[in-house]
């Protein structure tokens, strides 16, 4: 979109976060508002982990990682594996999942052949509860792409009890706050930083990440929007998917 509509012909630029919000200050835009999105927080919930389904991809003494993202250049999923590899070399036994598909999907399972990385490859789960059962299970979760705006994915593994670690490059540090890490786009750089939050204990580090995904309910989001256009919120509490 040209620098001259948002500045002349739209009355409000919607950002979610300030990481996006910058752009349209960079070129000069005067009518910048900001709205986070939302999550679940009945959907996406810590009662979803799943003792059994972890048993499936990880050792009692491994860490389960977890990426749920597309699989294109843009999001770096290379880094998760970099960051596996960097793992295991300093000792840490660890397991990666990959939930996502898209054009990179089979370079990247060469490459985990080929370096004997342990790996799982889900491609696209379509599944929300499958998916949210996956992300509640998970030790910690990896959102290595630079350029998100605010990452969804990432949010929903909060709201499931899981920390994030996340890239210094998107918008993602001012969204996760202390639920998670924030790392440089390397993978050493990944690895330091899961060593960081592994540190803490469970109950602690589970428990920050959903409290901060508590920050970010869709009525929250709603009010901000609506907000954003001059609109009364409604007496009614949004429902995602219900009726209101």
């Amino acid at each position: 979109m040209p620098s001259t509509c948002v500045r002349h012909t739209r009355t409000r630029a919607v950002c979610t976060t300030e990481f996006a919000e910058r752009e349209f200050v960079r070129i000069g835009a005067r009518n910048v508002v900001r709205a986070p999105l939302g999550v679940d927080l009945v959907q996406r919930h810590p009662a979803l982990r799943d003792p059994g389904l972890r048993a499936r991809y990880a050792r009692e003494d491994e860490t389960l990682l977890v990426t749920c993202t597309r699989l294109s250049v843009e999001k770096r999923p290379g880094t998760a594996l970099d960051a596996l590899e960097s793992l295991l070399r300093r000792g840490r036994r660890a397991v990666l999942v990959v939930a996502g598909d898209g054009p990179l999907r089979p370079r990247l399972e060469q490459r985990a052949r080929e370096r004997g990385l342990p790996v799982t490859f889900l491609g696209h789960v379509s599944d929300r509860v499958a998916l949210g059962t996956l992300q509640a299970s998970a030790d910690v979760c990896l959102a290595p792409g630079p350029a998100e705006t605010f990452g969804l994915a990432a949010l929903e593994a909060m709201a499931c009890g899981t920390p994030v670690v996340v890239s210094t490059s998107s918008a993602l540090p001012e969204v996760v706050g202390s639920a998670g890490a924030v790392a440089a786009d390397h993978g050493d750089a990944f690895a330091d930083a899961v060593d960081m939050v592994l540190e803490l204990p469970e109950p602690d580090r589970r428990g920050t990440a959903r409290a901060r995904a508590e920050c970010f309910s869709w009525n929250t989001a709603v009010e901000a929007f609506l907000a954003a256009h001059d609109t009364t919120v409604p007496s009614r509490p949004f429902v995602p998917g219900g009726v209101t």
